[in-house]
């Protein structure tokens, strides 16, 4: 990825996820150097106030790892202007969230759900991102309804990015 402020990138997500839901500063940006590794950013006056990380599992096959939105932004629409970008492109889409235990969490499946995702009930656990982190238990989130066996398939998917790293 050519001329991208990783660095404000970087804040942005640091800000917005416990240091147990992304990889250091290094490990992150060497990410960059990935092409199967994407990332859509929203800026205003050439700072980026916005981004959606997602990779490429397979042809037509698309998961967000990151979605944030700088802190004194939120609500102002620029997740919603983001995150239809990503809507547009080509194929099956997945992401994770939290089981709806608070009212963040449930209003943050809702949110995915009012882009037309699906909560899949399946037990699932994030790849562990830091060596002494412990796996997170998460629920995966679909563009369309998968069965069991797409479910297990899209999973080792994104269980096998961490792995290859």
């Amino acid at each position: 990825m050519e001329n991208i402020n990783f660095d404000a990138i970087y804040k942005i997500l640091e800000s917005s996820f416990e240091p147990f839901l992304h990889r250091g500063y290094e490990r992150q940006k060497n990410l960059l150097n990935n092409a199967n590794y994407n990332i859509i950013t929203y800026e205003e006056n050439k700072e980026i106030l916005g981004f959606l990380s997602y990779w490429e599992l397979d042809k037509n096959i698309l998961f967000v790892e990151h979605f944030a939105v700088s802190s004194e932004r939120r609500g102002s629409g620029i997740g919603k202007k983001i995150f239809n970008d990503f809507l547009n492109l080509d194929g099956d889409k997945f992401l994770e969230v939290e089981p709806p235990h608070t009212e963040i969490d449930k209003k943050r499946i809702k949110l995915y759900e009012s882009f037309g995702f699906i909560f899949n009930n399946n037990e699932y656990y994030q790849s562990v991102y830091n060596k002494g982190d412990s796996k997170t238990r998460l629920h995966l989130m679909s563009s369309k309804k998968i069965d069991e066996k797409t479910f297990n398939d899209i999973a080792e998917k994104i269980h096998n990015i961490e792995k290859n790293l």
